[in-house]
């Protein structure tokens, strides 16, 4: 079967069923920034597709804070936060910027990490510019480096906004609201006309790659519509410690398309990692405490 999956319009949202109390909104960098929290536990950030929301991850957020702190916000200008439309050449910057400036706003010194498309782009950005603060990293549907035919198949897939279908108009007024939700998508569309948008051309993440210095599972799904295996197995081979996992049946977005899945390999990678982590600490107390055995395994 051919993915027909482009917007998350085509993904029948579940619901999930979880108390939510009313959420608190946070002055990043100037404006009004909307995120939710859950759990306990080691933090979790949750960082949204490109046309996404908070939204995006409602067959997540359930599962992940039975065991972690799960945080997950609308990027300025995104869902619930404020309403601004400033497309920049170093917007993927200043989106690493945000994060690390919303963390500080929350007190959050170390969290994992887990970005669909766009959003595990700066989760990996985060990563490369601050090793100490990010721990686990998951990126799902993420694109390695930009290239001519990336862009022409963007263009392709993507209808332009006065063609805009009925249900994707939806889901934009779901995520963003209806006035909103049609000004973001015709500057999305507009950028990547432009080679301003994601991934825009001299977009390359594998300069910083090397940096990243946390363990990072790299979800793909052998039906993605927009970014070929080949970028995921790129980002792969320039990551020092990294596991990719490749679903079957399963387009673009596999925490919508493939929740049961995604929710299982995210929890098991995070949960593997912090044990070998807690074994560490354990190790290296255990030789510290005895200076001849330090020295036969140093």
């Amino acid at each position: 079967m051919r993915d027909r999956l482009i917007y998350p319009g085509h993904i029948e949202r579940k619901t999930v069923l979880w108390v939510e109390a009313p959420m608190p909104r946070v002055n990043v960098r100037g404006f009004d920034v909307y995120y939710e929290t859950y759990g306990r536990g080691e933090p979790l950030v949750l960082l949204h597709n490109g046309l996404g929301s908070t939204k995006s991850f409602s067959q997540q957020i359930g599962k992940f804070s039975k065991r972690l702190r799960v945080i997950s916000y609308d990027r300025a200008g995104y869902g619930r936060s404020a309403d601004v439309l400033t497309p920049k050449r170093d917007w993927l910057d200043e989106s690493v910027d945000e994060l690390e400036s919303f963390l500080d706003q929350l007190h959050v010194e170390k969290a994992h990490l887990c970005g669909i498309c766009v959003g595990g782009a700066i989760g990996l950005l985060f990563a490369a510019r601050n090793p100490q603060r990010a721990g686990n990293i998951v990126v799902a549907g993420t694109c390695c480096y930009g290239e001519e035919e990336t862009t022409s198949r963007v263009l392709r897939l993507y209808p332009t906004p006065e063609n805009l279908p009925a249900e994707w108009l939806r889901e934009l007024a779901d995520h963003h609201g209806e006035t909103h939700g049609r000004d973001l998508y015709r500057v999305f569309y507009q950028a990547i006309r432009e080679e301003n948008g994601y991934p825009f051309k001299g977009y390359d993440l594998r300069p910083s790659l090397p940096s990243v210095k946390s363990p990072v599972l790299i979800i793909y799904g052998d039906r993605d519509s927009l970014f070929n295996l080949e970028q995921g197995l790129t980002m792969y081979r320039c990551l020092d410690k990294s596991e990719l996992c490749v679903i079957p049946d399963c387009g673009h977005l596999p925490n919508e398309e493939r929740p049961q899945q995604f929710n299982m390999e995210v929890l098991d990678f995070i949960r593997r990692h912090q044990d070998q982590q807690l074994g560490k600490t354990q190790w290296s107390q255990v030789r510290n405490n005895s200076g001849r055995w330090h020295e036969a395994n140093a």
